[in-house]
């Protein structure tokens, strides 16, 4: 995973993992709750490391390839979601 070239960290480095919010180790294909409650696949095939001043840590941003509404239904879309907005539980269902 890359470090954004646009990121004001000037040169903070970045961790070596990236964690949900439930705190798994996020790794490509793992099945995730967006930040809506969607479901989906996670593909780091582009992700980055973005720097957020006010909790002054880096957060990997990547895409969730998205196959459930939060309704149940299918649907087919991608999201970029960031490691803090992920879970792969919900109320004591997996994803």
């Amino acid at each position: 995973m890359k470090h954004s070239e646009y990121c004001p960290c000037k040169g903070k480095p970045v961790p070596d993992k990236a964690f949900t919010a439930n705190g798994v180790e996020i790794v490509d294909g793992m099945r995730v709750f967006t930040n809506n409650l969607d479901k989906g696949t996670v593909d780091l095939s582009s992700a980055a490391w973005e720097w957020y001043e006010g909790e002054g840590k880096h957060h990997l941003w990547f895409e969730v390839n998205v196959d459930t509404s939060y309704k149940g239904e299918p649907v087919s879309q991608r999201y970029s979601q960031s490691d803090d907005r992920v879970a792969t539980r919900f109320k004591g269902e997996a994803a």
